[in-house]
């Protein structure tokens, strides 16, 4: 039994998030193993593949063992940065890396930016509620969780189309990374990067702004009305004071366990983001397997993934102890 504290207690909960990011992956991996077939397209030829070709495929993708041993035998492997192959015969850990940078890259700074724009809007419309404006922006932020993810960037294309065409060149451009053949060095690489970047941050980021600003509008309010913030005011505090120094920091606490919890939520949409914008990271590299019926790849961004949001969970755990010392003792 561990001993009472709050350092064995981050640890016995790390401890148990490990245990459901496993869990996790070793569901997506049987059903993913159960489900696919990667030797379908030899079983299909004309004329027919031999069957001591099929054999021989199957053996070297480890096909001709039971799903439980050959997951485990993939898991074995992760620790040393053994990922197994695709269904292609390529290492899978030569790619990961590349397409992890890719989505991080991708996702970080659109989420970075709806979090502070999701927390500033919430808290400028309880600051308003009832007033035009916080009917506007909740009006908005209806309108925008409403809309799905492929739908938005497909939308944000089709209205920058005219302005690049009215600008004869890309000003923004639609698709990847960075503009392929340039041969680009130093600060023009960078702006290059940064104009690919901006319409998938901003499909990103905007259905996150709606739905992080309506839960912080909504927790604001009830510290407004709250007795504690009364009592902030009868100590001689002005409003602004009282809300900026007591009030915001009480309707954060709650956002870190939303931030937390709708992490994972957020990083599928990023799927459809890479697919719709042309950015080859996780998402499509994940769909691609899905295509392409491999299940090792699958398990292995299923893993990728799960400890992301393992690692941001835990990190809201850290951050609720500095916003709120009740957690501390």
């Amino acid at each position: 039994m561990l001993p009472s504290g709050p350092v064995p207690r981050v640890l016995s909960r790390l401890a148990g998030w490990i245990t459901v990011c496993l869990g996790a992956v070793l569901g997506t991996y049987v059903l993913a193993s159960l489900s696919f077939d990667p030797l379908a397209e030899l079983r299909t030829t004309q004329p027919p593949t031999p069957q001591a070709v099929i054999d021989a495929r199957a053996a070297e993708l480890g096909l001709n063992q039971p799903v439980l041993p050959r997951f485990w035998s993939w898991l074995t492997g992760v620790p040393a940065g053994e990922f197994g192959v695709t269904v292609d015969g390529h290492d899978i850990g030569d790619e990961l890396g590349a397409r992890a940078a890719t989505s991080l890259r991708l996702f970080l700074p659109g989420s970075a930016l709806a979090i502070v724009l999701g927390i500033a809007v919430g808290w400028w419309g309880a600051l308003r509620a009832g007033r035009t404006a916080d009917r506007l922006s909740m009006a908005m932020s209806l309108l925008l969780l409403a809309v799905p993810v492929f739908v938005l960037g497909t939308v944000l294309k089709i209205l920058w189309l005219p302005v690049n065409e009215a600008a004869g060149t890309d000003l923004l451009p639609f698709s990847g990374e960075s503009t392929p053949g340039a041969d680009l060095t130093g600060w023009a690489a960078v702006g290059d990067r940064l104009r690919h970047l901006v319409l998938p941050t901003i499909a990103i980021a905007l259905p996150q702004i709606a739905f992080y600003s309506r839960f912080q509008r909504a927790a604001m309010l009830e510290v407004l009305d709250s007795e504690y913030l009364c009592g902030a005011r009868a100590r001689g505090l002005t409003h602004r004071r009282a809300v900026l120094g007591h009030g915001l920091r009480m309707a954060l606490i709650p956002m870190t366990a939303l931030v937390a919890f709708s992490f994972g939520l957020h990083l599928a949409g990023g799927v459809f983001t890479e697919r719709i914008f042309g950015w080859h990271g996780l998402g499509d590299w994940l769909m691609t397997a899905i295509e392409n019926q491999d299940a090792m790849v699958v398990a292995t961004v299923t893993l990728l993934m799960a400890g992301l949001v393992l690692l941001v969970g835990w990190l809201a755990d850290l951050a609720l102890t500095l916003l709120d010392p009740r957690t501390r003792s």
